[in-house]
């Protein structure tokens, strides 16, 4: 078994050939394979390694590949992991802040926690729309008060997305 459908095999040698394999080639076909067999891998090691090179990708076009993973509901499991992998890798883009903040409000508090990272490494937005609407989730995940344990998360959030509503 070789390549991108090495990721999948159930022996642990094998697809951790494959990202060796996937190392070399730099690769951005890659990469969505990789956040499959992330999910769906037993393995911590093969986790680890997997994490590790997600979480140093250099391809640009990497951004959109996980960008696109947090708006599919397959990935749902692991959204706190994607957003950890977005800004390790510098990745940032700001049309992603309506559903990193979206996530964040639906999710547990690591999910609230990777995102509130993410959204204090935007330097600027400049969707008015889309900030006026990350603000407002945040502010109604404020006043339901539904997750005391991510409140104050929230309110860090909340005054993050209100600087860069400052700066426009």
């Amino acid at each position: 078994m070789n390549g991108i459908s090495a990721l999948f095999s159930s022996k642990e040698t094998e697809v951790l050939a494959a990202l060796e394999e996937a190392k070399e080639s730099g690769d951005i076909q890659w990469v969505r394979p990789m956040m499959e067999a992330f999910r769906d891998h037993s393995s911590h090691t093969v986790r680890s390694e997997i994490g590790l090179m997600l979480s140093s990708l250099k391809i640009s076009a990497a951004s959109d590949a996980l960008a696109d993973a947090m708006e599919d509901p397959e990935f749902e499991s692991i959204y706190a992991d994607i957003i950890g992998f977005m800004w390790s890798s510098g990745f940032v883009p700001e049309e992603s802040l309506r559903v990193i903040v979206t996530s964040a409000v639906e999710g547990d508090f690591r999910l609230a926690v990777e995102a509130l990272t993410w959204v204090e490494e935007l330097e600027n937005v400049h969707d008015e729309n889309q900030l006026m609407d990350s603000i407002l989730l945040v502010r109604g995940a404020i006043e339901e008060g539904k997750n005391a344990e991510v409140n104050g998360l929230y309110e860090a959030m909340l005054s993050a997305l209100l600087n860069l509503e400052r700066q426009q």
